[in-house]
């Protein structure tokens, strides 16, 4: 198993750390669905002990992605088509309400991260740069969440939204509808700007559902439960 060890902050603790590293991973798919996983192997890869690896299984599991079995082991959970679809009805009833509010009120240097970002991922298109597109996809979403005053709702809905996240890492990695995510993008900092007023509903129930779960199930059931 190879992991791509990034530097632990100052003021993380190991566990904190080896959650959130692996947590990525994950979602990321650089640690697949199915694939196993060991407590040894990855505290050898981190050059901790296992004490903070078995904390962290222990959390991921709690999470959803990962399956941990007595006599099997542990391995990376299967992508859960029902609570990704769970996910995506949650973020469209929630971002509807922020988009909603920020098209009353948002405040001018975030509308500037906004159209700074959208640069970044069309050179991200450009450059076909699926994981800073990936990244710069979940960083729009705060700034509009951040600009509403509730960045903390942003950060709890991405604890539930596991699923939801891995297929959309998996469409981005085969380069499927990046220019549909991009121009969605485009029209959600409209209705910012006051250029499309109440089209904010069918743009988030647009942007949410363009998601092509049946596609990448039928290309790679092995992904998949069910």
């Amino acid at each position: 198993m190879i992991l791509e060890v990034s530097r632990k902050e100052a003021a993380q603790s190991t566990r904190e750390w080896a959650y959130g590293l692996l947590r990525d991973h994950i979602i990321r798919l650089h640690l697949k669905p199915g694939q196993a996983v060991s407590e040894t192997e990855t505290a050898r890869a981190l050059r901790t002990s296992r004490t903070p690896v078995r904390e962290a299984f222990i959390r991921l599991a709690e999470d959803g992605l990962l399956d941990v079995y007595s006599q099997k082991g542990s391995f990376v959970s299967l992508i859960d088509g029902e609570r990704a679809d769970e996910a995506r009805y949650l973020r469209g009833v929630v971002e509807k309400a922020v988009l909603r509010e920020a098209g009353r009120a948002f405040p001018a240097p975030l509308r500037f991260e906004l159209a700074a970002n959208l640069e970044m991922q069309r050179f991200c298109r450009r450059e076909r740069n699926y994981e800073k597109m990936f990244l710069l996809d979940n960083e729009f979403h705060r700034i509009l969440f951040r600009g509403c005053g509730k960045e903390r709702i942003w950060l709890h809905l991405k604890k539930f939204d596991c699923d939801l996240d891995r297929l959309r890492a998996l469409q981005l990695s085969l380069k499927l509808h990046w220019d549909g995510v991009i121009v969605e993008h485009e029209k959600i900092a409209q209705c910012i700007d006051g250029r499309s007023p109440g089209k904010a509903d069918a743009l988030v129930d647009r942007h949410l559902t363009g998601i092509l779960h049946e596609r990448l199930a039928a290309r790679y059931p092995a992904y998949f439960q069910g």
